[in-house]
């Protein structure tokens, strides 16, 4: 059987952030609860596995990919209306 998107993102995020201990102290709790979601005995909390999705986007840069290029297009000047000329 395959791990659970719950084990291996709580493994990715350990690996991100050193090790599973480091992890643990990130998330607040108990180290022996990381394991057990690694080990696929169980599931995170949903607002705990939010955290640990957050930290995976943020350190993969998936976070600072917007900017200019998903910005609207710039209107043409000669399209507005005469009130602001």
């Amino acid at each position: 059987m395959a791990p659970s998107v719950y084990s291996r993102a709580v493994r990715k995020a350990a690996e991100l952030l050193g090790g599973r201990e480091k992890l643990s102290r990130t998330l607040r709790v108990p180290l022996a609860e990381v394991e057990k979601w690694i080990a696929d005995k169980g599931k995170p909390p949903r607002e705990v596995f939010l955290r640990v999705v957050d930290l995976i986007i943020d350190d993969s840069g998936i976070a600072d990919a917007s900017g200019p290029a998903d910005a609207p297009p710039a209107k043409d000047a000669s399209a507005s209306p005469a009130w602001l000329d």
